[in-house]
């Protein structure tokens, strides 16, 4: 089975490495593709390009023989939609897939492009999130989804950003090859 992550990884972080890595071995799979966003639909924030975050991904994910980093979405020059990118990886891995995302996440999933077909045709897997509880999902949602038993991991690409912008330091909270790359490129200053 193939766990599929995607999120905009801007930047990608110790996290978003814990939290793969807990998964892949409690479900008991082969691996894990992370998948960068090229245009989200559901961020405002500006974003480096597609092809930087798509870089620093596959610089955080390295190490792990694993971890694969594909780059569809980031190829698309039309606006990201989660169903369109489940149904390309089942045509390509067939059904035997499982989705990740946070619950920060399923807090909106009714303002996703074809939720539903979401819920009906694909395993979701959820983490939880610091602030997020349940009990703000949707009954009817949470029901349709397995949450996993992994902790919750108080790092977010927003916070490191901002720590960034404040000067204070991130290095810990990175892949080493991440930090070294944001600090050469010098992103989120």
């Amino acid at each position: 089975m193939t766990g599929l992550f995607g999120g905009t990884f801007n930047p990608p972080h110790l996290g978003h490495l814990f939290l793969a890595e807990e998964s892949r071995y409690e479900l008991g799979l082969e691996k894990v593709v992370f998948i960068p966003s090229g245009i989200p639909t559901h961020k405002n924030s500006e974003l480096p390009a597609p092809s930087v975050r798509y870089k620093m991904t596959v610089l955080a994910t390295l190490a792990n023989p694993h971890f694969e980093v594909s780059d569809w979405e980031t190829k698309k020059k039309a606006p990201s939609y989660t169903v369109e990118t489940l149904r390309h990886f089942q045509k390509v891995c067939g059904n035997d897939i499982v989705f990740f995302m946070g619950l920060d996440s399923v807090r909106n999933i009714k303002s996703w492009k074809n939720y539903q077909e979401i819920l009906d045709n694909f395993r979701i897997c959820v983490w939880k999130r610091p602030g997020v509880r349940t009990e703000e999902i949707e009954p009817g949602i949470m029901e349709r989804i397995f949450l996993m038993n992994t902790p919750e991991i108080p790092i977010s690409s927003a916070g490191i950003r901002n720590k960034i912008k404040e000067k204070q330091p991130v290095r810990y909270l990175l892949p080493e090859k991440v930090y070294a790359y944001l600090s050469a490129m010098d992103l989120y200053k």
